[in-house]
C-alpha cells in the first residue's frame, strides 16, 4: 500500500488530471479546425486524413511499450517524458509551415499521449489505497470526459475567432505547468524489476503498426489493395509470433500469466468491443449533426456536450457506485444504457427521417453519455484490480492498446457499412445509411455486455481487494 499522505496523493492527482485533460482535449479539438487547416496549407483529403492518422498510429503502437517502460525505468520519469514530448509536438504543430510538417508533429503528439495515458492510471493505482482507488479513477475518468466534452466546443470557439494554430499553442503552457508540478509532486515508483526484452518490444510495436495502418487506410485506399491487406496481414501474423517469443523468453516483456485471470481477460475483450461500438458511433453522429441536420461545427460541438457532458458527470459517480454495487454491476449497467441509446438513435431516424428537432435526440445522447461514464471507470478500475500492483503498467498498456484498436476497428467497420448503397446526396439518404451502422454498433456493445456478464465474476466483496489474480474458471462469492 502507498505511504503517501492524502495531500501528496491529491497533488499527484491534479497533475495526472491536467495531463490527461490536455491529451483528451486534443482528441476531438482538431476535427472542427480541419477546414481552416486545409485552406491554410491548400491540403488535399489525404493530408487531412493523415493529420488524424499520424496521431492515431503512434499513439496506438506505443501504448503497450510505454506502459512497460514505465514499470522498468520509473513511472514518474516516463510520465513526465510523455508530457514533455506531447508539449513539443504541440509546439511543432503550431509552428508547422507545410502539411507534412503538421503530420509529423501530430505523430510526435501521439508518442507523448501513448506515455501519458497508461502510466497515469498506473500512478493513481499505486498511490491510492483500495478503498479510495475507484473514486480516484472515477475522478480521472471524469476529467478525461471533460476533455472530450469540451474539445469540439473549444475548437469551434477558437476557429471562429483565432488562427487554427491557437489550438496547439494552448497546450504549451499547460504542458510546461504539468511537467513542473509533476517533478515536484509525483513520487517515483516502479513495477517488477526485469530485463528489457528488446526483440519483444519490436515485435509488438510492428504488429500494432501493421494492424492500425491497415485499418485506418482500408476505406480510403480499398480493402483489396496491397497497401491495406499487406500491413494488416503482417500485423496479425506478428501477434502469435510475439506470444510465442514471450512464452519462451526468461524475462518476457508482457507477462502472459496475466491472462490466466478470467476477470482481466474478460475486461480486455469488453474494452475492445466497448470502444469499437461507442467511439465509432460518436464519429458518425458528429457527421450526422453537421451534414444531415445542418449545424455548424460550433453548433454540433455544443450539442455533443449532451453526450460528453453526461459522461463527465457519470464517470466520477461510477467510482462511488463501485464501492456500493461492485464493479461488475456498474459496468453492466453502463453497457446496457449505451446499447439502448444507440438503438433509440436508430429508431428516431427510422421514424422521423434525418431532419428533426434536437429535443428528440438529446435524451438519447444523455443516455449514451451516462452509460459511457458508468462504463469507463469500472473498466479501468477492474483491469488494475485484477492484477498485482507490480504488473499494473503492462496491464494498463495492454488494456489501452486493445481499446484504441477497438476504436479504430469500429470506425473502419462502421465507415465500410455506411458507404454501402451508393452516394449520399440528401439528409434522408444520410440517415438511411446511418441506421444499419447504429445497429452494428449496438451489437458491438452487446458483445461487450456478454463478455462482462458471462466471464467477469469479481464480486462486490472483492471490490476492495486489488492485486488478486484468480485461476481461470475460479468461482467467487
Amino acid at each position: 500500500m502507498s505511504t503517501m499522505s492524502t495531500s501528496q496523493r491529491n497533488r499527484m492527482l491534479v497533475v495526472v488530471c491536467l495531463a490527461l485533460f490536455m491529451v483528451m482535449l486534443d482528441t476531438l479539438v482538431l476535427g472542427v479546425a480541419l477546414p481552416s487547416i486545409q485552406k491554410s496549407f491548400d491540403a488535399g483529403l489525404a493530408d487531412l486524413e493523415w493529420f488524424t492518422n499520424g496521431y492515431t498510429l503512434t499513439f496506438a503502437v506505443l501504448l503497450i511499450p510505454f506502459g512497460m517502460l514505465g514499470e522498468r525505468y520509473g513511472r514518474k520519469r516516463m510520465f513526465l517524458l510523455g508530457i514533455a514530448i506531447f508539449t513539443l509536438g504541440s509546439l511543432a504543430s503550431a509552428l508547422s509551415m507545410h502539411a507534412w510538417g503538421l503530420t509529423l508533429a501530430r505523430a510526435l503528439q501521439g508518442v507523448g499521449g501513448a506515455a501519458i495515458t497508461p502510466i497515469s492510471l498506473t500512478l493513481v493505482s499505486a498511490a491510492f489505497p483500495p478503498k479510495f482507488r475507484a473514486a480516484a479513477i472515477g475522478i480521472v475518468s471524469g476529467v478525461s470526459g471533460l476533455g472530450l466534452a469540451t474539445g469540439p466546443l473549444v475548437g469551434g470557439l477558437i476557429v471562429n475567432g483565432s488562427p487554427w494554430q491557437t489550438i496547439f499553442w494552448i497546450n504549451v503552457p499547460v504542458g510546461a505547468l504539468a511537467v513542473a508540478f509533476g517533478w515536484l509532486w509525483i513520487r517515483e515508483s516502479k513495477g517488477e524489476e526485469k530485463r528489457l526484452d528488446l526483440f519483444g518490444l519490436v515485435l509488438i510495436a510492428a504488429s500494432m503498426l501493421g494492424i492500425v495502418f491497415g485499418l485506418v487506410r482500408g476505406n480510403e485506399a480499398g480493402w483489396g489493395e496491397f497497401e491495406v491487406w499487406g500491413p494488416l496481414a503482417g500485423g496479425l501474423l506478428l501477434l502469435p509470433a510475439f506470444v510465442a517469443w514471450e512464452w519462451r523468453h526468461p524475462h518476457p516483456l508482457l507477462s502472459l500469466r496475466l491472462f490466466k485471470s478470467r476477470d482481466y481477460s474478460a475486461l480486455i475483450v469488453a474494452g475492445f468491443w466497448l470502444y469499437a461500438g461507442i467511439f465509432g458511433a460518436i464519429f458518425l453522429l458528429t457527421l450526422f449533426l453537421q451534414q444531415a441536420q445542418g449545424y455548424s461545427a460550433l453548433g454540433a460541438g455544443v450539442r455533443e456536450m449532451a453526450w460528453t457532458g453526461a459522461t463527465m458527470v457519470a464517470a466520477p459517480l461510477a467510482g462511488l457506485f463501485i464501492g456500493r454495487l461492485g464493479t461488475r454491476r456498474v459496468l453492466l449497467t453502463g453497457l446496457l444504457l449505451q446499447t439502448a441509446a444507440l438503438i433509440l438513435f436508430a429508431v428516431l431516424i427510422v421514424a422521423n427521417g434525418a431532419v428533426f428537432s434536437f429535443a428528440y435526440l438529446a435524451p438519447a445522447m444523455v443516455l449514451a453519455g451516462l452509460g459511457m461514464g458508468l462504463s469507463l471507470t469500472p473498466l479501468s478500475e477492474g483491469v488494475l484490480s485484477a492484477v498485482p500492483d507490480s504488473s499494473s503498467g503492462e496491464a494498463s498498456g495492454v488494456a489501452n492498446a486493445t481499446r484504441e484498436l477497438g476504436g479504430v476497428f469500429g470506425i473502419a467497420i462502421g465507415s465500410l457499412v455506411f458507404r454501402q448503397g451508393g452516394e449520399i446526396a440528401t439528409p434522408d439518404q444520410f440517415g438511411t445509411h446511418l441506421t444499419p451502422v447504429l445497429y452494428v454498433y449496438a451489437a458491438m456493445l452487446g458483445a461487450a455486455f456478454l463478455a462482462t456478464l458471462l466471464f467477469y465474476k469479481r464480486s462486490r466483496r472483492e471490490a476492495g481487494e486489488p492485486g488478486k489474480i484468480l485461476p481461470a474458471g475460479a468461482a467467487v462469492d
